[in-house]
């Protein structure tokens, strides 16, 4: 654990970051079983670690393009001997392949590291979905959390939401929602929670 990290303490300190979230998420798991968990903005493994521990899915991968948190998500899974269990994409996500702008935060707040198309002269390489996964007819479950880059992450993978059951959590704000569900809608997905700014979609 990072101490200076917001994420960090909440999870040393309380052992409640997003605890609501993560029982449903992992309950829905559990009822369905699970072919692939896409943890897009692991950050530190959090979710991953969790999934993987209690073996909800056959493969995970998490996508993480702070090499701050990388650090850590790579020592997670070390300490806890899951390194074979989970494959990390050191990239962005977006609905573009290759370089996209991207604000670092401080070290204090780097879980809202974010692509930011207002002129960052920081980039990192960002990958679609749908030119990673190539699971056809499978049960997927994915957690998206990208400080407001959801709606081009969802536009990076429609391929991938045809072709298989998928549960999704998706962190989002006010400004975003109405899209959001109007993309995810027009890809026979519907809303069925809500639990703070998570929102969770299913076409199953």
């Amino acid at each position: 654990m990072n101490y200076r990290n917001f994420v960090d303490r909440q999870i040393a300190f309380y052992d409640d970051y997003e605890a609501r979230q993560i029982a449903y998420l992992t309950g829905a798991m559990r009822e369905r079983g699970g072919d692939l968990f896409l943890d897009i903005g692991a950050n530190i493994g959090l979710y991953s670690v969790l999934v993987a521990r209690q073996g909800l899915a056959k493969n995970i991968i998490d996508f993480e393009p702070d090499p701050r948190n990388l650090y850590q998500l790579g020592a997670n899974l070390l300490v806890k001997g899951l390194t074979g269990r989970v494959g990390i994409v050191a990239k962005a996500v977006s609905n573009r392949p290759g370089p996209v702008p991207f604000r670092f935060f401080a070290d204090s707040s780097t879980g809202q590291s974010r692509i930011d198309d207002n002129g960052s002269p920081d980039t990192v390489d960002a990958v679609r979905i749908d030119d990673h996964v190539q699971l056809r007819g499978g049960i997927i479950f994915a957690k998206i959390d990208v400080e407001g880059h959801e709606l081009e992450v969802i536009e990076g993978m429609t391929e991938t939401l045809h072709n298989n059951k998928i549960f999704l959590q998706i962190e989002s704000f006010p400004e975003q929602i109405e899209k959001m569900s109007g993309l995810l809608s027009t890809n026979g997905y519907t809303e069925i929670h809500t639990i703070g700014d998570d929102h969770y979609f299913a076409n199953f």
